[in-house]
C-alpha cells in the first residue's frame, strides 16, 4: 500500500476515535448509532483536533520510518481528545495502562473514561507528556529547554496559531539562533485560521510574508497548504516537508488548514472555518439532529479498524514511535563547608560553581548574574531578559532529567507567578499517577530584595502565590546568613518534583551560625526563660534589625526572646510540616505578645498564623515610597525601622497595641 493511503487510513480512523470520545458511549459504525449511544456531556475540543490528527499521523509515520527517538510537545492543551486518540491508536497508551489495550474492549474503555476519569486537557494522565499547555505560550520554550541536554533525536513542537500570538512564544522563535542543541527542535504551526472567537494574526499573512518573517528569524520554513488540495496530495506534501528537515538545522513547518479540517457538509451546513467548531459545534442541536450529524461525520472517516478477532489491524504499527530516552540525573555535590565568614553571595557562588561542574547543570537568569555578584558561574548560565521564556526553558530542561537553578531579583519573579501555579498543578496531577517518573526540582534563588533596592525594584509577592496553597509540592526558605543559605541550598537540590524558593539578600554579610548549627525550619536565636515579648523574624535583614532592637531594649532591662523562622509555612496548622501545638508553644506562649518582622508582605504571615492562639503584630513591606532606596530609608518608609519597633514595645499598653 502506498504511504499516502496508509497515512490517510490512520488519519480517518483517529478522527473516528476523536468523534467517538466526544459524542458516544462506545465505538460504533455510522449505521449502528442510536439515541441511547450518545453521551450526555460532550468533553473535548473538535475544531483543532482534526488538523492536529493530520499533523500527528504524518509525524508519527515519519518518526517510525526513520527510527528516530522523539519527544513530542503540543502547545494547544485543550486538544487532549486528539492526543489521546493517537496514543491509543499507535500503542503508546497501552504500554502504560492495560485498561486501554488496542482491542475493541480497550477502545471502549477509553471512550467511556474520556471526560469522566480522564480530563480533556493534556495533562500528566497522558503518557510521555512533559507540558500540559493549560496556559498558552510556553510550548516552544519547553521544547528548546528539553533539547539543551538530552539524547532524544527530534523534538517536534506543535503550536496553535492563536498560541503563536502570545509574547513568550513570539520571543521563543529567537531560541533557534541562541541555543546550539544536538537534539533537533521541529516547530510545526497548526495554522487553522481561527482562535476561540476571532481570526489569528498569522492567518492574515500571505505565504510570501510567512516565508520572509520566519526566514528572518533563522528558520528553514516549509508551508503545507491543506485548504484547497485533496487529502492524498496534502499528505505527500507533508511527507516531503518532513523529509527535508533531516538536513536542516532549524526547520519549521506551517500546516495551513481550516478550523474543523475535513468535516463534511451536513444539510448544507458547513462546520469548517467557524468559531463555533472550536469546542463542541453540536451543543445547540437536539439529540435527533445531533445523532444525524454525528452519523454523517463518522461516515466521512469510516475505515476498517479491527479484524474478525476484534484486534487492531497490523498496518497501524507503522505509527508506533520510540519512547524518549530519559534518565533523571542524580544530583551529587561534595562541598567544603569551610570559609565560615564569607558573605551570602560569596558562599553561594562557590557552591554553585562546584554544583554546576559536578552535575553538568545550568543556571537560568534574566541578565542579572554579574549584578548578583555571581560572575564565576556566568559560563554555566543562560541569560535572557524574558522571565517567562526562561521559565519555559527551565521547565523543559528539568523534564529532560537535568538539574539547575533559576536566579533573579526578587522583584521581577511575580512575572512568572502564573507559570509557577500551573507547574504546581502539573505536579499535583502527576502525583496521582503511579507510572510517573520523578524529576529534579525547580529551584529558585531570589536576590536583591525589597529592602536593598530602589522603589521600582521592590516587590516581594512571588512567594504569596504558593504560601496560600497546600505545601505538598513546594518549600519557601529565608536563610538568616550565608551558612544557613548553604544548608537551605543543599536541602533543595536533594528534593524531587518540588518547587523550592530561597530568598537571600545579595549585600547581606553578617554571619550568625556555623553551617552545622544552621536550621532550615525554626530556631531560637536569643533565649529568654520568662520573656516580656517575643521578636519573631523571617528574613536576613529582619534579623539584623531584631538584634539591634534587642540590644536597645536589653539596656532598658527588658526581657526579650528572638525566634527565627526560616520556613514560614510551618506556622500554618494545615501545612504538611506544621509545628505541632506543643512545638509551637515551645517557641511562642499565648500570654506573651509577639512582634513578627517579615521580609515580605505582612498579610501572608497573618493568614499563616490565623489558627494559632497568640497576640501578634506583624510588620513587613507595605509598598511605601522611599526616596533613596537604601536599607535604612526603606525600613523607615515601611514603618519597620528600629525606632518603629521599639515604639511598638510598650509594657503598659501592650495588649492594645499588639493585637492578633
Amino acid at each position: 500500500m502506498q504511504e499516502e493511503k496508509i497515512i490517510k487510513k490512520y488519519f480517518n480512523v483517529v478522527n473516528q476515535i476523536v468523534l467517538s470520545q466526544m459524542y458516544l458511549k462506545e465505538f460504533h459504525t455510522s449505521e449502528d448509532i442510536s439515541l441511547s449511544d450518545l453521551k450526555k456531556h460532550n468533553p473535548g475540543h473538535l475544531g483543532t483536533s482534526l488538523s492536529l490528527n493530520f499533523i500527528l499521523a504524518n509525524l508519527y509515520y515519519f518518526i517510525n520510518k526513520n527510527k528516530l527517538n522523539s519527544q513530542v510537545v503540543i502547545g494547544t492543551g485543550h486538544s487532549g481528545v486528539s492526543l489521546l486518540a493517537n496514543q491509543w491508536l499507535n500503542g503508546t497508551l497501552e504500554k502504560y495502562n492495560k485498561r486501554y489495550t488496542r482491542t475493541k474492549n480497550g477502545l471502549n474503555n477509553l471512550i467511556s473514561d474520556f471526560g469522566s476519569i480522564i480530563r480533556s486537557e493534556i495533562n500528566p494522565q497522558y503518557p510521555e507528556t512533559i507540558y500540559d499547555g493549560g496556559e498558552l505560550g510556553y510550548s516552544l520554550g519547553v521544547a528548546y529547554g528539553y533539547a539543551i541536554n538530552t539524547e532524544v533525536d527530534i523534538i517536534p513542537c506543535i503550536i496553535g496559531d492563536g498560541e503563536a500570538e502570545t509574547g513568550t512564544l513570539s520571543s521563543a522563535w529567537q531560541l533557534g539562533r541562541l541555543l546550539n542543541t544536538e537534539s533537533k527542535v521541529l516547530p510545526i504551526i497548526n495554522l487553522n485560521g481561527l482562535k476561540m472567537g476571532s481570526q489569528s494574526f498569522l492567518s492574515i499573512l500571505s505565504d510570501e510574508e510567512l516565508i520572509k518573517y520566519f526566514t528572518s528569524l533563522g528558520y528553514d520554513i516549509q508551508i503545507v497548504d491543506g485548504i484547497e488540495k485533496n487529502i492524498e496530495t496534502t499528505i505527500n506534501e507533508m511527507q516531503e516537508s518532513l523529509n527535508k528537515i533531516i538536513n536542516s538545522s532549524h526547520p519549521l513547518i506551517v500546516f495551513k488548514s481550516s478550523k474543523g479540517f475535513t468535516l463534511p457538509i451536513v444539510d448544507n451546513i458547513d462546520f469548517r472555518n467557524q468559531t463555533s467548531v472550536h469546542k463542541n459545534p453540536l451543543q445547540n442541536y437536539d439529540d435527533l439532529e445531533k445523532m444525524d450529524i454525528i452519523r454523517t461525520f463518522l461516515k466521512e472517516y469510516e475505515s476498517l479498524l479491527f479484524d474478525e478477532d476484534d484486534s487492531i489491524l497490523s498496518m497501524f504499527d507503522y505509527f508506533k514511535i520510540e519512547s524518549p530516552k530519559r534518565k533523571v540525573k542524580e544530583v551529587k555535590i561534595d562541598f567544603e563547608k569551610g570559609n565560615e565568614y564569607q558573605d551570602n553571595i560569596a558562599k553561594l557562588e562557590s557552591y554553585l560553581l562546584l554544583f554546576l561542574k559536578e552535575n553538568n547543570g545550568l543556571i537560568f537568569s534574566p541578565d542579572e548574574i554579574y549584578s548578583n555578584k555571581l560572575g564565576k558561574v556566568a559560563p554555566y548560565t543562560i541569560e535572557i531578559l524574558n522571565e517567562n521564556l526562561l521559565q519555559a526553558l527551565y521547565q523543559g530542561y528539568i523534564q529532560a532529567g537535568n538539574s539547575g537553578f533559576y536566579i533573579s531579583y526578587e522583584s521581577f519573579m511575580p512575572i512568572i507567578s502564573s507559570m509557577i501555579s500551573q507547574y504546581y498543578k502539573y505536579l499535583q496531577q502527576k502525583k496521582q499517577i503511579d507510572r510517573s517518573e520523578t524529576n529534579n526540582s525547580l529551584n529558585y534563588i531570589l536576590t536583591s530584595t525589597c529592602w536593598e533596592n530602589t522603589y521600582s525594584h521592590q516587590n516581594p509577592e512571588f512567594v504569596n502565590a504558593l504560601l496560600q496553597r497546600c505545601d505538598d509540592f513546594y518549600t519557601i526558605l529565608y536563610p538568616k546568613d550565608g551558612n544557613n543559605l548553604l544548608k537551605c541550598i543543599e536541602y533543595v537540590v536533594g528534593t524531587k518534583d518540588h518547587i523550592n524558593i530561597i530568598t537571600t539578600s545579595k549585600r547581606h554579610s553578617k554571619q550568625y551560625q556555623t553551617y552545622n548549627d544552621a536550621n532550615i525550619t525554626i530556631d531560637t536565636v536569643v533565649e529568654c526563660e520568662n520573656p516580656e515579648m517575643i521578636l519573631c523574624v523571617t528574613g536576613d535583614y529582619m534579623l539584623d534589625l531584631a538584634l539591634e532592637v534587642y540590644e536597645d531594649l536589653l539596656q532598658q532591662q527588658k526581657r526579650i526572646k528572638i525566634v527565627y523562622v526560616t520556613n514560614p509555612k510551618i506556622l500554618d496548622v494545615n501545612s504538611k510540616n506544621a509545628l505541632s501545638s506543643d512545638e509551637f508553644k515551645s517557641y511562642f506562649n499565648a500570654s506573651v505578645p509577639v512582634i513578627y518582622l517579615f521580609a515580605g508582605y505582612p498579610s501572608i504571615i497573618k493568614s499563616l498564623l490565623f489558627d494559632r492562639n497568640i497576640k501578634c503584630k506583624i510588620r513587613g513591606y507595605n509598598d511605601q515610597i522611599s526616596i533613596f532606596g537604601n536599607l535604612e530609608n526603606n525600613l523607615r518608609a515601611n514603618e519597620i525601622s528600629k525606632s518603629d519597633i521599639i515604639e511598638l514595645y510598650n509594657p503598659t499598653g501592650i495588649s492594645k497595641k499588639l493585637r492578633r
